[in-house]
């Protein structure tokens, strides 16, 4: 089940309104490659993603809730089993 999920892992997030705002708005400043490995908590990426806004991330309120479910559905942390 593991090896299945890292293939499910390598493979691009399916296309919404979250990951058109994560394209962007993030690569005003960085590539997203920082995203590829990455499996940070709901609340890890609520943090982090308020910083980046911190530093001058044009988003509304509506656009970081879309973001944040973004971040967290495709790059927030696994189960193991």
């Amino acid at each position: 089940m593991v090896a299945f999920a890292a293939v499910l892992r390598s493979e691009s997030p399916p296309k919404d309104r979250g990951r058109e705002l994560v394209e962007d708005v993030c690569t005003y400043c960085h590539n997203l490659d920082r995203l590829r490995g990455k499996e940070l908590s709901r609340e890890e990426w609520r943090g982090l993603t308020k910083g980046m806004i911190s530093e001058g991330a044009p988003v509304t309120d509506e656009e970081f809730s879309m973001i944040l479910d973004y971040l967290a559905k495709n790059y927030g942390k696994r189960e193991t089993q």
